[in-house]
């Protein structure tokens, strides 16, 4: 039951065509912009250009895997109903089907994040004819996995809570709010000096910070575009997103124990 429930999953939000246009056309049209608008006045040395690569690889990334989790939500939204009598009158758990999600979820995340990481040597190495090869590409996976399990966890919360205090008519607003989220805390790391601590606590700048090291293979600055600035230290980065995940993953098993039958229609708005 489980692997056929995996599989209908990935392949379901796979085929998704927002996701496609969101999560990869949209993104590549500002891999386009970084590598051949904003780069004017990158210096033609080897590290500058290796670091300002990699801090839009690393926000891109992170804008894709935020696109994950609204088409995560819809799934899970249009499946509440389904499974709470799942829950209730089959062998279907919450444990079980959080797993299911976890393990699509991470395999999706891989797969745009890799797109991405293609995209980004190719777009940037044609643009400053030079390659600038990724430095660690299995850990650009690795991160991928968490980052689309995070999303994964903190879509479910996200709608479980709609669906089990708010009202379905709050839907359309929640779902945006992960990749809201990104477009606010990835852009001003990219621009800005921000405090270390919010840096460190913030699972999306740690999703950012971590594949910025992963393309780089330095540890990520405050300030992308100051690689003067201070570092951050990438156990405290991972140990910050870990815990993140595990949060919202015991959060979701709680509220998925409280599922509601809400019909769809309640959600649409007149």
């Amino acid at each position: 039951m489980l692997p056929t429930l995996l599989k209908d999953y990935t392949k379901g939000i796979l085929s998704n065509r927002n996701l496609w246009f969101w999560g990869v056309a949209f993104m590549l049209f500002w891999l386009v912009l970084g590598a051949f608008e904003f780069s004017q006045a990158v210096p033609r040395s080897g590290d500058a250009l290796l670091s300002f690569t990699s801090s839009w690889y690393g926000v891109i990334a992170l804008y894709s895997l935020s696109s994950l989790a609204i088409s995560i939500a819809y799934t899970i939204y249009y499946a509440s109903s389904a499974l709470a009598y799942g829950f209730r009158y089959t062998r279907l758990t919450p444990a079980s089907y959080i797993g299911t999600l976890m393990g699509s979820s991470s395999a999706l995340g891989v797969v745009l994040s890799a797109i991405m990481l293609v995209a980004t040597y190719g777009l940037f190495s044609w643009r400053f004819g030079t390659a600038l090869v990724p430095s660690d590409p299995l850990g650009a996976v690795a991160v991928s996995a968490m980052g689309g399990v995070f999303m994964m966890g903190f879509a479910m919360l996200l709608v479980l809570v709609v669906v089990n205090y708010v009202g379905l008519r709050s839907i359309n607003l929640v779902t945006f709010v992960p990749l809201i989220l990104a477009f606010g805390l990835g852009y001003s790391q990219l621009l800005s000096s921000m405090p270390q601590w919010l840096l460190y606590s913030s699972p999306y700048n740690a999703i950012q910070s971590l594949l910025y090291l992963a393309y780089s293979g330095t540890p990520a600055p405050v300030e992308f575009t100051n690689p003067t600035a201070a570092t951050l230290d990438w156990p405290y980065l991972v140990v910050s997103l870990v815990a993140w995940i595990a949060a919202l993953l015991l959060a979701d098993s709680v509220l998925l124990r409280r599922l509601r039958p809400r019909q769809v229609e309640e959600g649409r708005q007149i």
